[in-house]
This record gives C-alpha cells, structure tokens and sequence, in this order.
C-alpha cells in the first residue's frame, strides 16, 4: 500500500507544482496576451450590476466553498475508512439485518 500512496502523492506534487508554475507564470503571459484589458479593474463593474447588501467578495465565497469541499473529503474519508473497517473485522454479511432492525433503510 505504501507504493500506491506514494505514487499518489508523487501525482499530487506534480499537479501542485503545475498550478504553482501557472500562477507564477500568470503576469507575464497577461503582459505578452493581455487577458485583462488595458485599465480594467473590478472596482469597474461597480453599478454595472445590481448588487445586495451583504453578498461575499469572490475571495470570501472561494475561501468557503474551499473548506466544504474539505470537509466533505474529510467524511468521506472517515466514512470509507469505517465501512472498509467493518468489513474487515465484522464481515458485511453479519450486518445484512442491521439497516430494517435499525428502522434506517
């Protein structure tokens, strides 16, 4: 197993080190390509739009949805760890009564 967790993170690396080169590169391809035209400033979209009091920056709702999907891995690690635990001490055929005598189905 310690060869499938190395590979994995040897992968996670390499795509880490990919975003990283992106980011770094990011100013000067927007200086070589203009991605943003000449002058523009996001301040610029102020009244362009309808806006309501009390919406997220952009910043505040990456931030959040960053740490749902964290959370969500996180459970789901947890939950897939205690259902391969189960099955390895237990065996899922002993549980087979368990979900209707529970009353969850």
């Amino acid at each position: 197993m310690s060869d499938y967790f190395e590979l994995t993170n040897q992968l996670t690396n390499q795509w880490i080190t990919a975003l990283r080169h992106i980011k770094e590169a990011l100013p000067t391809l927007d200086d070589e390509v203009k991605l943003v035209p000449p002058g523009f400033a996001l301040s610029d979209l102020d009244g362009k739009f309808p806006t309501l009091p009390g919406l997220p920056t952009a910043q505040e709702v990456i931030e959040a949805n960053f740490q749902v999907a964290q959370r969500f891995l996180q459970a789901q690690r947890d939950l897939t760890l205690s259902v391969i635990d189960r099955a390895a001490g237990a065996g899922l055929s002993d549980t087979s009564g368990t979900a209707a005598e529970s009353g969850s189905a």
